[in-house]
């Protein structure tokens, strides 16, 4: 079996640092979609053949066009699935790891900023010229769970 997260989000504290993983909700493994998908696929080739044995010949290429639409959508929901983000955070360094890119700032010059766009709130990390968005892809809930525990953490950090 694969890894599974229940809450999207699994903080560690070890001394003044504090390791934060990021990711998407897995509600089914990629075998699980894979055995889905295919399923939907075979029933969509036995009505097409089907239909063409009857004398509805132009069936067979929709519904060859329909598999290849559950492809890609299987290709974009396995995308969805495998982003993941690491955010670690100790009292002189601020590291972010997303798609196997390892981004370190210096704690003191970086900022975490909150912008609300129509109630939805929306995490980032700038520091000089960059501003990059953490857990894009977590649910308002998630993201103020992470949120609090940022302000919590940078707080203990500040007054230590």
């Amino acid at each position: 079996m694969g890894l599974f997260y229940i809450s999207m989000l699994k903080a560690k504290t070890k001394g003044d640092s504090l390791y934060i993983d990021l990711a998407p909700n897995k509600s089914s493994s990629i075998n699980e979609n894979l055995v889905f998908f295919g399923f939907l696929s075979l029933i969509c080739l036995t009505f097409g053949i089907g239909f063409f044995f009857i004398g509805a010949t132009m069936i067979l290429p929709f519904a060859g066009l329909e598999v290849l639409a559950l492809i890609l959508i299987l290709r974009a929901n396995h995308k969805w699935l495998n982003q993941k983000q690491a955010l670690y955070l100790d009292k002189l360094y601020v590291e972010l790891e997303e798609d196997d890119k390892k981004i370190t700032f210096d704690r003191f010059l970086s900022k975490f900023l909150i912008e609300e766009n129509n109630s939805k709130k929306e995490l980032f990390i700038k520091s000089n010229n960059q501003k990059i968005e953490i857990g894009s892809f977590l649910n308002q809930e998630e993201k103020e769970q992470l949120i609090e525990l940022l302000k919590k953490k940078v707080s203990d950090l500040n007054f230590s």
